[in-house]
């Protein structure tokens, strides 16, 4: 049977796909940003209407119309873990639908191998004309479907078909398709403030010509990446493909010449931002894709010379440590790859790992120094005092790594807002971080 007749024989419906695919008690691997939402809204039908019982979702930062807050989502059949949260998440844990999995993302195969799967349901190309589905640009699938028991396909026309080295499944390998018309997720392209401009002039300063970096999200990573066109040569190794990097690549501005660890293209592991970004990346040979647990294992992070992470904190303490993740006791995102490439930075050669935030957040009692003391009761430290290097705010940017606690303490307050300095200085006299 040729793969055309395969395809035409698996095709069905979302609810026949999971009237016949998914039973109770079933792992489902549900991926992340760009999601099969049509095919998982029929999971999560069949839940509330009683015909599934005991679903256990396993993704992360599902983008589409997915309601996780339903009473009909009970604990007794069904439950959402997720390694990374977004809105949706947020609002299932309020209904106790969402648990969180502390999770580095260079351990996400090994995650996925302890989950193993029954069904992985993600969105797919259509074949090509040897008769293979693209996963696009995601770090997340390629491992959930490897592990997975079985795979349904969502086949979503606009997502992009990348190169990759564990995207591409042959239409015999996968047990079901839907055929969706789902747009791909995009973001819109925030812009940098005032505060995001100056940020990103401290940490370009200190990124040479040449210099291989990773990015992440937001206006602020806007800010740093576009600043960098006053730069040559440079490389990705990056979990995150950003817009940016896109514009940049195509300047010739990135032409990952100077790469010591696969040199001539860019490594990621995941994409989001807008159709054009979508456009650049579709048959793209110069940007290559891999599965998280390869883009930040950190031996192939220390592999690049002069690389360069630029990460972000919602609240530091005057040691060093960086809660990146929680405000307080509620989980608001997730570690990520942060600690993956402030490791792998930091020892390769000629490496800089940097934390980059505003001196303060705006909260209904008015701004709150982001540097503080000491962490707000059920804050997570993200990241370990003893591997963070750079510093960065508004106020300027300092380097922590092998310094004493008092260094620690003078430095980050150094770049504190000024209307909390005295105040700060004063509660680490008093607990003896200054003398």
């Amino acid at each position: 049977m040729n793969w055309e007749m395969i395809f035409k024989e698996r095709t069905m419906s979302a609810p026949e796909a999971v009237a016949e695919h998914i039973k109770d008690g079933d792992k489902v691997f549900a991926g992340g940003l760009t999601t099969a939402t049509e095919t998982l809204s029929a999971i999560l039908d069949a839940v509330k209407k009683g015909d599934r019982k005991g679903i256990t979702f396993h993704g992360n930062l599902l983008l589409g119309d997915l309601d996780f807050t339903n009473p009909s989502l009970s604990e007794n059949n069904f439950r959402y873990h997720c390694f990374f949260g977004g809105g949706l998440e947020r609002a299932g844990a309020k209904a106790h639908n969402v648990s969180f999995v502390p999770l580095h993302f260079n351990n996400f195969g090994r995650y996925m191998a302890h989950v193993e799967p029954d069904v992985a349901v993600l969105p797919m190309t259509p074949p090509d004309e040897k008769g293979y589905c693209n996963l696009g640009p995601s770090g997340y699938s390629p491992a959930g479907a490897l592990n997975a028991k079985k795979i349904i396909a969502q086949i979503t026309p606009e997502l992009p078909r990348v190169y990759g080295s564990a995207h591409d499944f042959h239409v015999s390998e996968i047990a079901a398709f839907v055929l969706g018309d789902e747009p791909v997720a995009t973001i819109p392209s925030l812009p940098a403030s005032a505060q995001d401009q100056k940020i990103a002039e401290y940490i370009v300063d200190r990124i040479p010509d040449g210099a291989c970096f990773q990015l992440g999200i937001g206006g602020l990573a806007n800010a740093v990446g576009y600043g960098l066109r006053s730069k040559k040569h440079l490389g990705v190794h990056s979990e995150m493909y950003t817009e940016s990097m896109a514009a940049l690549q195509a300047e010739g501005i990135i032409d990952n010449s100077r790469k010591t660890f696969m040199p001539g293209r860019s490594v990621a592991g995941f994409a989001l931002g807008s159709k054009e970004q979508y456009a650049f990346l579709e048959n793209n040979p110069k940007v290559f894709f891999t599965p998280y647990e390869f883009v930040n294992d950190i031996q192939n992070i220390i592999a690049n010379d002069n690389m360069i992470s630029i990460n972000n904190a919602l609240s530091v303490d005057l040691t060093g440590q960086v809660c990146a993740e929680s405000i307080g006791f509620r989980q608001y995102s997730g570690s990520g790859g942060q600690m993956d490439y402030i490791r792998g930075t930091t020892r390769s050669k000629g490496g800089k790992s940097f934390i980059a935030f505003p001196s303060t957040v705006e909260t209904k009692d008015g701004p709150r120094s982001r540097i503080v003391l000491n962490l707000e009761p059920g804050s997570v430290v993200t990241s370990l005092r003893a591997e963070v290097q750079y510093m960065v705010t508004e106020y300027g940017c300092v380097n922590l790594q092998f310094c004493d606690i008092p260094t620690r303490a003078k430095r980050l307050i150094s770049i504190a807002h000024p209307d909390f300095r005295d105040e700060l200085t004063y509660q680490a006299k008093k607990v003896g971080y200054l003398y």
